[in-house]
């Protein structure tokens, strides 16, 4: 016998989940909204919203630069590292702060503060022990950095941008391997404060660009500012003391060897789905593990469960996520009367 019974569990509480619960309140009263860790999106606390934070001092720095060729000079350049990310981390904390707040119209009787994995079709197992059966699901449980196996040897000087946004200071030095958009913003910010970045890719690929003389363009601007390998190879990640030692060739060159402080791991991120145990379920997955679905409806496969968010692995983007819960809300709420709508123009912008 199952400890708690509702119509419409809704797993996850950033933006997708907060925009599924909406919807599906309006339909019903009979819900659980699971969250096991914080609430609030990852854009607001370790994403988009900090990196702007961070890019913005580091912005005004580069301008200084400038500044002679219009005839003003300055010697207003010195970074107080702690200052820096004591205003990053206090008006980030400040924009969770409103996400914050609206939770806090939820009904807290709808709440559940557990891990959740899935039983069978239509049951959880909550980390404190209780299960619940739910009608109809709605999966938005985000994503989490993926950090390669080749960079284990570095240990707890490995950082991804969940961590970089609660640093007290700046650091000294960071290899940043990635150049998609947290490789770039981070690296070009960390840089034009001072930090001595290098920034490691593969191909020469830079920020998505598909178009071959563009990303051409791009690889060559930003390796004129920022010391990049930008097409390394054969990468050996070791531990020295307090530092990562990163061995590599880029291109055709003869290998290099190189010091930091720190290992910045800027390589995507992964679905969270994959620790709900869906497979205890009849879900379809694709050979990656992730639920398949209609992204013109939220629903997976021709089942009760709805996704919505990074979760998806599609785009990982706040104002996607707010769409895609809503509509899978609405979906799991109306269930079996599923209406499909019209997705955005994909749309993305890298700060750089």
């Amino acid at each position: 016998m199952t400890d708690i019974s509702v119509e419409v569990a809704i797993i996850g509480g950033g933006s997708a989940g907060m925009g599924a619960y909406r919807e599906v309140r309006k339909k019903t009263n009979r819900i659980a909204f699971i969250e096991g860790d914080q609430f609030g999106t990852t854009c607001a606390r370790v994403g988009c919203m900090p990196s702007k934070l961070l890019i913005a001092p580091a912005e005004a720095r580069h301008r200084l630069h400038a500044l002679p060729a219009f005839g003003i000079f300055s010697d207003a350049g010195k970074v107080d590292g702690k200052a820096v990310m004591k205003r990053v981390r206090e008006e980030r904390d400040r924009f969770v702060g409103f996400v914050l707040e609206d939770i806090e119209e939820f009904d807290p009787a709808h709440i559940i503060r557990e891990r959740a994995e899935f039983i069978d079709e239509h049951t959880l197992q909550l980390s404190g022990g209780r299960t619940l059966h739910a009608d109809r699901f709605v999966l938005a449980v985000g994503s989490s950095p993926f950090i390669p196996e080749t960079y284990a040897p570095a240990g707890d000087k490995i950082v991804t941008s969940d961590e970089v946004f609660y640093w007290d200071d700046l650091p000294e030095s960071v290899a940043v391997f990635g150049t998609g958009v947290i490789g770039l913003e981070l690296g070009q910010a960390l840089h034009r404060l001072g930090v001595r970045v290098r920034l490691f890719g593969r191909g020469n690929r830079v920020g998505g660009i598909s178009d071959p003389l563009i990303r051409e363009y791009a690889a060559k601007t930003f390796d004129e500012e920022i010391p990049s390998a930008l097409d390394s190879k054969d990468v050996v990640v070791r531990r020295e003391g307090n530092h990562v030692i990163v061995r590599y060739h880029n291109g055709n060159a003869a290998p290099q060897q190189e010091r930091f402080e720190y290992l910045l791991a800027a390589t995507g991120r992964i679905s969270n789905t994959l620790s709900l145990k869906l497979e205890n379920t009849s879900v379809p997955l694709s050979t990656k593990g992730l639920p398949m679905y209609n992204p013109e409806t939220g629903q997976i496969g021709d089942t009760h469960m709805f996704i919505a968010g990074d979760a998806n692995g599609d785009l990982p983007l706040l104002h996607e996520a707010s769409d895609e819960g809503r509509l899978a809300g609405e979906n799991a709420a109306n269930f079996p009367d599923i209406t499909a709508r019209q997705r955005r123009t994909p749309l993305a912008v890298l700060f750089s």
